[in-house]
C-alpha cells in the first residue's frame, strides 16, 4: 500500500511540474509546419464507443484543415489504455502518431496500475479536445425528484449505482458523491453503459452514474430522470440539469475529457498547429452543435492548456484513490 501511494504522489508531482512551466516554452503557432501525408490517430477503445466517435469526427473535420494530410483512426483497446499508451510513446515523434488520451486512461489508469510508460514523460501533450459530464440518473418513476432526496434515502439504506465498469471514471464519481455526503452507494459494474442502462430500465439497479451522451436518449424520451452533473457549469447538452456544486455538493466539480497527443519529443510546431486545427473547428458552429448532440462540449485548447488539465485531473484522481480502500476500484 505504502508503494502505491509512493508512486501516485510522484506521478503527480511531475505531472504539477510539467504544467507549472518546467517543460517547453509556449511556442507562437506554427501555420507551415508540415505534417506527414498519413498521420495515425491512435484511439484506446474498441470502435463504435464514444472516444471512437470522438476520434472519427475529428479526422474527418481536420482533414479540409491540414491538405495532403490524411487522419486515419487506429484503435488499440485493451487494459484501460495502457496498450495504446505504450505503442505511441515508442513511435518516432515526427508527427506521424498521435494517441486520444482521455482523463480515465491518460490520468486515472496510471495510478491504479502502475506501467511503463509515463503519462507526462513520455508524451507531448497538442490539445484538450472536448469534455464530456457524468451524471446520476434514476428511473423516471422514482420517488427521489431531487440529488438531496436521493441522498438522504442513501443514508438510511444502501442505493445501487451502475456504471461502464470497475475502476472507470464513473466508478470514482460514486465513491466521491458518497464520501461526501455519507451516502451508502453500493456499485454494480457492467462493461457499457447500455448494459447499465437495461438494468436501471428494469430495475436492477437503484440508479446509474453515466456520460451525459449515454443519457440523453433515454432522459428526453421521459424514461430516466437526472439528478445532477458533473463539471463546473451545466452541460450544453442538457442545459436544464443542475451540476452537483449547484447542488451542495462541490466535490463533483470535474469532467472527463480527450485530448491528443504526440509522443515525448514531438516538434512544437507541430502541436501547436494542431492545436490550432482544433480552436478553428470549435469556431465552426455547426462542427460544435453536431459534437453537443453527441454529449461533448468542445474545447480545442493550446498544448499548455491540456498539460494544466492533465496535472489538475491527476491531483484530483490522486486523492481519491489514496483515501479508496485498497481494491475497491478493482470491483
Amino acid at each position: 500500500m505504502k508503494r502505491r501511494l509512493f508512486n501516485m504522489s510522484a506521478l503527480a508531482a511531475a505531472t504539477a511540474a510539467a504544467a507549472a512551466g518546467l517543460g517547453r516554452p509556449t511556442a507562437p503557432r506554427a501555420q507551415g509546419a508540415a505534417f506527414p501525408p498519413l498521420v495515425s490517430l491512435v484511439v484506446p477503445f474498441a470502435p463504435g464507443g464514444g472516444a471512437d466517435q470522438l476520434a472519427r469526427e475529428f479526422a474527418n473535420a481536420a482533414a479540409p484543415l491540414l491538405p495532403g494530410t490524411t487522419f486515419v483512426v487506429d484503435n488499440k483497446p485493451g487494459a484501460n489504455g495502457v496498450i495504446a499508451n505504450r505503442h505511441v510513446a515508442r513511435q518516432k515523434p515526427d508527427g506521424a502518431t498521435f494517441l486520444l488520451g482521455t482523463s480515465s486512461t491518460h490520468a486515472l489508469g496510471p495510478l491504479i496500475h502502475r506501467g511503463d510508460v509515463d503519462p507526462v514523460a513520455d508524451f507531448a501533450p497538442a490539445t484538450l479536445l472536448a469534455e464530456t459530464a457524468t451524471a446520476w440518473a434514476v428511473l423516471a418513476t422514482s420517488p427521489w425528484k431531487t440529488l438531496q432526496e436521493a441522498i438522504a434515502a442513501a443514508r438510511q439504506k444502501p442505493v445501487t449505482y451502475g456504471t461502464f465498469g470497475a475502476g472507470s471514471s464513473a466508478h470514482l464519481y460514486g465513491l466521491v458523491l458518497a464520501g461526501a455526503t455519507g451516502a451508502k452507494l453500493e456499485h454494480v459494474p457492467y462493461k457499457g453503459s447500455a448494459q447499465a442502462i437495461t438494468d436501471l430500465l428494469a430495475g436492477h439497479v437503484d440508479s446509474v452514474f453515466l456520460t451525459t451522451s449515454a443519457l440523453d436518449a433515454m432522459t428526453k424520451l421521459g424514461r430516466i430522470r437526472l439528478l445532477a452533473v458533473s463539471g463546473e457549469r451545466r452541460t450544453q447538452l442538457l442545459p436544464d440539469v443542475p451540476t452537483f456544486k449547484e447542488q451542495g455538493v462541490p466535490q463533483l466539480e470535474f469532467n472527463g475529457w480527450f485530448g491528443l497527443f504526440g509522443p515525448k519529443g514531438t516538434p512544437a510546431p507541430l502541436l501547436d498547429r494542431l492545436a490550432g486545427v482544433a480552436k478553428t473547428l470549435g469556431e465552426n458552429q455547426s462542427f460544435r452543435s453536431r459534437l453537443v448532440a453527441q454529449g461533448y462540449d468542445w474545447v480545442g485548447s493550446t498544448p499548455d492548456a491540456l498539460a494544466r488539465e492533465l496535472a489538475r485531473t491527476t491531483e484530483i484522481y490522486t486523492r481519491i484513490v489514496a483515501t479508496t480502500p485498497a481494491g475497491e476500484l478493482s470491483r
